[in-house]
């Protein structure tokens, strides 16, 4: 019988991989990377977080890299049970880094002058009590916009900010993410690096654990929801079931849209 501990997306395999990780790669928040320039590490990681859920589970993972000294980016939405103040600073207290995990394209169906001065007040709010300096969009899967567009009108730099974590990084990181309850799986609509072909997968995280130890990636990039990397079997058939009906909701999705 498979026991809880063995099953994916579990805080348990979570510190695996930490584990891990920590054995192969000097670990850089996305700030570290964008002004490295040409003295990154020899081999490196770039571990961001997507809080889109509640902020609590982002403070259970950002502990266990504390404890192997991985230094993460944490993107936040602007929403209720998300946007907490006391979570924020407490992970940023640990070494990590804070980002606007940004939506306000969508939220504003469309309207770039809307989105633009929304965009304005959400990252005055954050600087109120963080030191922000990068963003990620939200990919908002059932909204026919895509937050990245609204930098097709404007430019993030006026405001401040040196980075997107999809639009200012380069093509040649290995990226992998947890959306869809997979690793770069076909249930992902948005999550990609613009312009990158995808060279290695890995379906599991004990595959993507083998792959870092086979050294066969210099460089890294993960994208982890903190919500769904669960430490109870209750809270693991939730988020299991919800994914479930997400990832048949996003099919249907992207069967409309053809």
């Amino acid at each position: 019988m498979l026991s809880f501990k063995n099953l994916d997306f579990t805080t348990h395999k979570f510190r695996q991989l930490c584990s891990v990780i920590a054995d192969n790669y000097t670990s850089l928040t996305m700030t570290q990377y964008l002004t490295a320039g040409n003295d990154l590490p020899e081999r490196f990681l770039l571990m961001r977080h997507d809080v889109d859920g509640k902020a609590g589970p982002s403070l259970r993972t950002a502990i266990i890299e504390k404890e192997f000294d991985i230094h993460a980016t944490y993107y936040f939405r602007a929403k209720k049970n998300i946007y907490v103040p006391e979570i924020i600073q407490q992970i940023e207290g640990m070494g990590h880094e804070i980002g606007y995990h940004y939506e306000t394209l969508s939220d504003a169906n469309g309207d770039y002058e809307k989105a633009i001065r929304m965009f304005k007040e959400e990252v005055e709010r954050f600087r109120g009590i963080c030191n922000l300096r990068t963003i990620s969009m939200h990919g908002a899967s059932f909204s026919k916009y895509d937050n990245r567009d609204l930098w097709k009108v404007y430019d993030f730099r006026d405001f401040g900010i040196i980075g997107e974590a999809y639009l200012s990084l380069s093509e040649n990181l290995n990226y992998f993410t947890d959306t869809g309850r997979g690793w770069n799986s076909k249930n992902n609509l948005r999550d990609f690096i613009p312009g990158r072909t995808q060279k290695f997968t890995a379906e599991t995280t004990d595959d993507l654990i083998r792959l870092i130890e086979s050294c066969e990636l210099d460089n890294l990039y993960i994208t982890l929801h903190p919500d769904r990397w669960t430490s109870t079997p209750l809270r693991w058939g939730f988020f299991w079931f919800q994914d479930l009906a997400f990832n048949l909701a996003k099919k249907s999705f992207r069967m409309m849209r053809k």
